[in-house]
This record gives structure tokens, C-alpha cells and sequence, in this order.
């Protein structure tokens, strides 16, 4: 997976040369735009995949796409609204490839994540949860993003954090009953219950 080696925090000016540049064939731009992002799509994908090799291929494949039709990148306003349209098209795409292991509940959230009215609700109720992770204490925060956003095993987890699978287990345990108790109500929660449903498949 690519990691970011450079933790400076573009501006919005830095994004939009970089934008412009992209859309004139500059790889080098293009190069700056997919360090900024990738993990955010990354992440995201192997949250719902749940498979590290999954998701690496289809951040591969939303970079790819947006490469492929760079001449659309000067005019786009806002980079992460268009960033997150191309990454739900192919994570759906990805969900339909997967629909043998639990078509009804694939299709349900094909549909939430589907609907034009629903798509602010589904990236507020991503957030939500992501920002409730960042809570969980120090220890629990890294085995549950190993686990569930590295797609590492607990026996791995247990190697790496030098303790046993059952405290791994443990830690994965608290942490989601964590975020089901602080999801919270409202019209978004139906789409956090089932972005944490996904994060319970393993």
C-alpha cells in the first residue's frame, strides 16, 4: 500500500495546480494528487472489502480512471466530492463482484450509497465513524485499524503488537461495541449501522 511520506497539508491553491497541471498530462501533479489521497480511498475500500489486495487494486483502479480523464480535472471545483463519486462507482462495482457472499445485504447498501439524497448522509456517517475510532484509547485505535482497515489477521496483530490473539480479540470486541454505542440517532445512523455491520464481517 502507498503510504504518504510527506505529511504537509496542501492548500487549496497547491490542489488546484495541481488539478490544472494534471489535466495538461503533468505526472508529476498527478503524482502529488495520489500521495494526498490515496489512503483516504484506500481506507475506505478496505473497510467495505475487507481485503487488503481488494482494496489496493481498486484504489488502483479509481486513480487509474481519473488519469484516464484528466482533462476533466481543471474545471472540477472540488476534488473530494469528485474523488468520492469515482470511488462509490467502483466500490459498488466491487460489491456487485461480491454479491455471492451476502447478496440482500450488499444490495441494501447499494442502494443507500446509491441514492443522490442519501450521499451526503453517507459521507457524514463514514466520518462519524472514522472520527470515533481516532477515539478509542492508543492501543485499541492501532489493533482495530490493523485489523480492520489493514486487513492484518489477529494472529499478525498479536505478532506485531506483542500480545495475545485473545487480547487482540478483546481489544476488537470493545472497540465495536464502542462505535455501536456512540453512533448515535438521526437520519444518517441507518447508514452508519451498516458501514459498522461491514466493519463486523471479518
Amino acid at each position: 500500500m502507498l503510504t504518504e511520506t510527506n505529511k504537509h497539508i496542501p492548500s487549496e491553491q497547491e490542489i488546484r495546480r495541481w488539478l490544472v497541471n494534471t489535466s495538461m498530462g503533468d505526472q508529476a501533479s498527478f503524482t502529488f494528487l495520489l500521495r494526498c489521497y490515496w489512503n483516504k480511498v484506500y481506507s475506505q475500500a478496505v473497510t467495505y472489502l475487507k481485503s487488503a489486495e481488494q482494496a489496493q487494486e481498486l484504489t488502483q483502479d479509481v486513480f487509474v480512471k481519473i488519469w484516464g480523464a484528466r482533462e476533466k480535472l481543471a474545471a472540477i471545483e472540488n476534488f473530494s466530492d469528485y474523488l468520492f463519486i469515482v470511488s462509490r462507482n467502483e466500490l459498488i462495482s466491487a460489491l456487485r463482484r461480491k454479491k455471492e457472499a451476502n447478496a440482500t445485504f450488499v444490495d441494501d447498501i447499494e442502494e443507500l450509497v446509491l441514492q443522490p439524497d442519501k450521499q451526503l448522509h453517507y459521507k457524514e456517517a463514514y466520518q462519524k465513524i472514522v472520527d470515533l475510532i481516532e477515539q478509542l484509547p492508543a492501543t485499541r485505535k492501532i489493533v482495530f485499524k490493523m485489523s480492520r482497515l489493514d486487513g492484518r489477521s489477529y494472529d499478525e496483530i498479536a505478532r506485531a503488537m506483542g500480545i495475545s490473539r485473545n487480547g487482540v480479540k478483546d481489544h476488537i470486541v470493545k472497540a465495536l461495541n464502542f462505535l455501536r454505542t456512540n453512533l448515535g440517532h438521526g437520519e444518517g445512523n441507518l447508514l452508519s449501522i451498516s458501514i459498522c455491520a461491514l466493519l463486523l464481517l471479518k
